[in-house]
């Protein structure tokens, strides 16, 4: 059986050969320990992407069967601002810090020596105005998401327009193959932080809907557009 078979054996409760041994990503600064002590190559930690032939390459040196994040994601996510906000520095601290402006419209604290999940300080959507200004015309379906979504071959990664397409209509892959159809809620977390998205909840509530209801047909609209195009996926993140 290849890894396919074998998962789609066992989610469908049929006999399988043995249990697949797969990962969900990978921390980027285990990587770089990683690459340091020579379990991988330095190009490899550089090039990692979730899904991609390098994540494939180490995913085999560890033992792993493949990794269950192997799905087509429209845009980088169905659900993504497109475009999304071009990073830059706010300020910078006389510590060296940096307010940063993200890709979601928050201004986080960057610091040198810190990794992971860096502290939010503020966020561009606030009200119905800074929604319309900046976030509702970056939440429109269009098909360059569809077409400009990459597909994991193996070897490569094809985006849909460019031959991605013509390998997800074969339907030979080895690995599970997975069509991404959004977080709902992690991308507005993002764009409006916890404690602002709780806060909108109570005092703004037909905006937080509009949100969610924006938000709920994007992924709808580019799930469908997807399936319509291919026919099927092994399953849905």
């Amino acid at each position: 059986m290849n890894n396919r078979e074998r998962a789609m054996a066992v989610l469908h409760y049929q006999p399988y050969d043995r249990l697949p041994l797969v990962h969900f990503d990978f921390w980027n600064e285990t990587l770089e320990k990683w690459a340091a002590e020579g379990h991988i190559t330095q190009e490899e930690c550089d090039n990692w992407v979730d899904g991609n032939p390098y994540d494939a390459s180490i995913s085999a040196k560890l033992g792993f069967d493949f990794n269950w994040n192997n799905c087509v994601k429209p845009l980088g996510s169905t659900n993504s601002l497109r475009p999304p906000f071009e990073p830059k520095v706010v300020e910078t601290l006389p510590d060296g810090s940096r307010k940063v402006l993200d890709a979601y419209g928050a201004i986080v604290l960057q610091k040198n020596d810190a990794t992971g999940i860096p502290t939010e300080i503020d966020h561009l959507l606030k009200d119905q105005a800074s929604w319309e200004e900046h976030y509702n015309p970056r939440l429109q379906f269009s098909m360059e998401r569809i077409l400009e979504a990459e597909v994991p071959t193996g070897d490569q990664m094809l985006p849909v327009g460019q031959g991605g397409l013509e390998f997800l209509k074969r339907g030979e892959w080895e690995n599970p193959l997975a069509i991404h159809c959004g977080s709902l809620y992690g991308q507005i977390r993002n764009w409006l932080g916890l404690v602002g998205s709780a806060y909108l909840l109570v005092d703004d509530e037909p905006l937080f809907d509009e949100i969610i209801d924006t938000v709920g047909e994007l992924c709808y609209q580019t799930t469908k557009a997807l399936l319509d195009m291919v026919g099927t996926f092994d399953f849905a993140h």
